[in-house]
């Protein structure tokens, strides 16, 4: 499927075109029982994009049983409550962002454990996109998954105090990341999904830019 990048064996980054030129995607990691998914993107995403990919792999929509949503905004749970009207997923966000998503199971914090799939993925509180904006860090094949962490040119999505959103990005830089996996292809490097050399080239170039906003 063309909407669809291979990052291992076992984990896809599903996008979501909604309009020309720009994508949504979710991050769907295939275990040997179950499925976890990070974010639901909007709500046609779930029929759109994501049941197609599953089908195409050869799984069930009831294999799904845990959503990490990365933060609050529309883009990223609109498509948790279709998801729920489907499957018996459970739905995870971080404590300071669960106000304001409907159907929230767990509520998340900094250092937790969640399982996704065979993998397990440490959370990382990393706000100033939103107060819980989260990462989701597997130290095995060294992954992270940031969301809208990294707001690259993108200065007027950091909505909390800039030095906030600096030092969240600066804890990141102290990890081993081989795979860095976005939501957006935020520039200025233009990709989702970034090797390691380019996710430390984000990273540093989203804080240059903070800084001179």
């Amino acid at each position: 499927m063309e909407n669809v990048e291979r990052i291992a064996d076992d984990i896809y980054f599903v996008k979501y075109v909604h309009r020309e030129g720009s994508f949504v995607g979710i991050t769907v990691v295939l275990g040997r029982q179950t499925i976890g998914l990070v974010d639901t993107g909007f709500e046609a995403t779930i029929e759109e994009a994501l049941f197609p990919f599953l089908q195409d792999v050869g799984r069930r929509p009831d294999e799904i049983d845990l959503v990490v949503n990365t933060h609050r905004d529309g883009d990223h749970v609109l498509g948790n409550m279709v998801l729920k009207e489907k499957t018996k997923a459970r739905i995870a966000i971080h404590e300071l962002d669960a106000g304001a998503v409907d159907g929230i199971d767990r509520k998340l914090h900094d250092g937790d454990l969640v399982g996704l799939g065979d993998r397990q993925f440490e959370v990382i509180h990393a706000p100033g996109h939103t107060p819980g904006n989260v990462c989701l860090y597997e130290r095995g094949d060294r992954i992270l998954i940031v969301g809208d962490t990294l707001c690259g040119d993108r200065v007027d999505l950091i909505r909390m105090d800039t030095d906030v959103y600096i030092d969240s990005i600066k804890r990141l830089l102290d990890l081993d990341v081989n795979c860095l996996i976005q939501s957006h292809p935020r520039y200025p490097i233009g990709k989702a999904v970034l090797d390691g050399d380019e996710a430390q080239e984000m990273m540093l170039t989203s804080i240059a830019l903070a800084e001179k906003k």
